[in-house]
């Protein structure tokens, strides 16, 4: 069927060079076979099962297109739909403390600062180290032995001289044979507000904001 199709040379160049790479689209699936139908030899008219065909093609190609729309329609409400849920969480927890994937600490000079980190299989010795926005150490102090887990964590002596601000903090672990142990760093914050980044949600608390989607725990005070 195609090949009959594209028998009228100057109609297929000009539809494959109107569509990026030569695919081409019902308009110009129509457009074909309309120019064929006004070239045809009237001698020798297309065959009618050859016509009909070219019909069904077409008609599949529409179906096709309406439902690679009804699919595109369908993945917009979903993410409007996801938008509206994330907004309503974001809010949800405004006043709750959180748990969040992040190296971020505030310190406010109350002197209760803490920080929470997951320590992988075996533990070992650690030291905390804070740091400033250019990567300067500027507090730091050793913790002893940390076993494996989660672990809170203050921030002590490590930030006795520092200005209240926004700082990061890292926690090193060597374990018993030398090897340093994986640490994954976690902010746990209280939770003052929400801004909207083009990124989705942003939650506010104090001196740090973080994305809602880095959230891994809500805290319920006891």
């Amino acid at each position: 069927m195609i090949g009959s199709i594209t028998g009228v040379g100057s109609a297929v160049t000009t539809a494959e060079s109107s569509k990026p790479g030569g695919v081409m689209g019902k308009d110009e699936f129509l457009q074909l076979l309309v120019t064929q139908l006004k070239h045809q030899d009237p001698m020798n008219p297309m065959n009618a099962e050859e016509f009909a065909a070219q019909l069904a093609q077409f008609s599949s190609l529409e179906q096709l297109i309406q439902i690679n729309d009804n699919l595109k329609e369908q993945q917009g409400l979903s993410t409007a739909v996801m938008e509206v849920i994330n907004a309503s969480s974001a809010l949800g927890v405004i006043g709750k403390d959180v748990l969040a994937l992040g190296d971020g600490v505030g310190v406010t000079g109350s002197g209760d600062e803490t920080v929470t980190v997951g320590v992988g299989e075996g533990g070992g010795m650690a030291v905390l180290r804070i740091l400033d926005d250019a990567g300067n150490e500027v507090g730091s102090r050793e913790l002893g032995y940390l076993g494996a887990g989660r672990q809170e964590i203050a921030l002590g002596d490590a930030a006795q001289d520092l200005e209240p601000g926004r700082y990061r903090f890292q926690v090193k672990v060597v374990g018993d044979t030398g090897a340093p142990v994986e640490v994954q760093s976690f902010a746990r914050m209280q939770i003052d507000g929400v801004r909207y980044g083009p990124g989705g949600p942003v939650l506010i608390s104090g001196t740090l904001e973080i994305p809602l989607s880095s959230v891994v725990e809500v805290i319920t005070r006891g």
